[in-house]
């Protein structure tokens, strides 16, 4: 002990120089937009190169499996085409498609907590930019909030400051995803008018008012409902089609006309 308080004495100068240093930093840091976005983007990428390894090495000890489910999702999809667009030679050929959509691997999720976020593995090189929206081929997952050069944070749909656009599927009536905050499969849907059909059974599909995501997407199926007291409208409880505790491969869907939209949306 003595030796380590003579040790430290010795020091002490070079000690008082590295403590000033780091109070400098930190005052840097907060005075200063730019720096504070530098370390931001740091932490993004240094989270997501961690969580990379590790998702590497898990992937590759499950590739098996994610070979199998990447299987099942691509024949569910080629049966979707066959049925629901029998003839795409009979569509306009002058209309441009309005979203695309770009391949990811979650690399760490949250669900444990009130406001869940996960990252994934493709970032602004890969054209990946803020309110993009992300599913998998059961529903999505949540809208990105901010990218590095590598890596994209997403705020998850177990997030409760998230809502998302939705509709009933076999009409027009529309409310909010949102999420209670408890199980991380059940969701609740909001702000729905008391004359809109609803019955037990029936699916909840993306709205597509916001331009995050397209109209028709699924999310989930109804499996109780109540009238808010005070209020006409209905509340909603769903079970999600996706497990938001088992995500792999994932979507980001990109709408080309979302900042032209925005620009008549929000200019007065």
């Amino acid at each position: 002990m003595i030796r380590l308080l003579r040790y430290l004495s010795n020091k002490q100068s070079f000690l008082i120089f590295v403590f000033l240093e780091l109070i400098a930093f930190i005052l840097t840091i907060k005075t200063h937009d730019y720096a504070q976005l530098k370390l931001h983007n740091f932490q993004i990428e240094f989270a997501g190169a961690v969580n990379n390894t590790i998702h590497t090495v898990e992937k590759h000890f499950y590739l098996k499996s994610y070979n199998k489910k990447l299987l099942k999702q691509n024949a569910k999809l080629l049966e979707q085409l066959q049925h629901k667009i029998p003839d795409i030679t009979t569509l306009p050929a002058s209309i441009p498609d309005q979203y695309t959509y770009i391949p990811a691997f979650v690399i760490s999720n949250q669900c444990s907590l009130q406001h869940n976020t996960l990252l994934i593995n493709k970032g602004e090189i890969d054209g990946i930019q803020p309110d993009s929206g992300v599913l998998s081929t059961n529903g999505i997952i949540g809208v990105v909030q901010k990218t590095s050069k590598h890596y994209a944070k997403v705020i998850s749909i177990l997030n409760k400051n998230l809502k998302i656009n939705v509709a009933l599927k076999h009409s027009n009536y529309s409310g909010f995803l949102q999420w209670s905050g408890k199980d991380p499969n059940s969701f609740e849907v909001i702000d729905l008018p008391v004359n809109a059909p609803i019955e037990i059974g029936d699916t909840i599909i993306t709205g597509g008012m916001s331009g995050i995501f397209s109209k028709g997407i699924p999310i989930g199926r109804i499996t109780g409902y109540q009238l808010v007291h005070g209020q006409k409208s209905y509340e909603i409880h769903i079970k999600s089609f996706t497990d938001m505790t088992s995500l792999g491969p994932v979507y980001i869907i990109k709408n080309r006309f979302k900042s032209e939209i925005d620009s008549l949306k929000y200019n007065r």
